[in-house]
């Protein structure tokens, strides 16, 4: 993996969140991927993502997100990144900070494990 296959598959998951197909956005994870959203429950599996991203969503007003990596590593099939998102609300902007964990699954990357939280500072 490098970092350009990191960005395009980022650039997929920015365009999903932006037209709300949840079921696009569900795909770029592993089946047994898990999300772990700021002051929530561990997210198991697609369909509760894709839930899960339904619902943030929502709440927030998303409209938009740009995902941009900072740092990354690769180690055979499994590769890390840390990165940051800028968020376009109904109410303004926010960036959050992100750790994502991808794994190589039918020889395309998928978001396996998803960490993300307010950037402060």
């Amino acid at each position: 993996m490098s970092r350009s296959e990191i960005a395009a598959v980022n650039r997929q998951f920015e365009d999903a969140a932006r037209k709300a197909d949840l079921d696009r956005l569900a795909s770029l994870y592993t089946p047994d991927a898990m999300a772990f959203p700021p002051d929530g429950p561990i997210v198991k599996g697609r369909d509760n993502i894709k839930q899960m991203w339904g619902s943030v969503a929502q709440q927030m007003g998303l409209k938009d997100i740009r995902l941009s990596t900072l740092d990354f590593e690769q180690a055979g099939d499994t590769g890390y990144e840390v990165g940051e998102a800028t968020l376009t609300l109904s109410g303004g902007t926010a960036v959050v900070k992100f750790v994502v964990v991808w794994k190589k699954v039918d020889g395309q990357w998928r978001l396996h494990r998803d960490i993300w939280n307010a950037k402060n500072g």
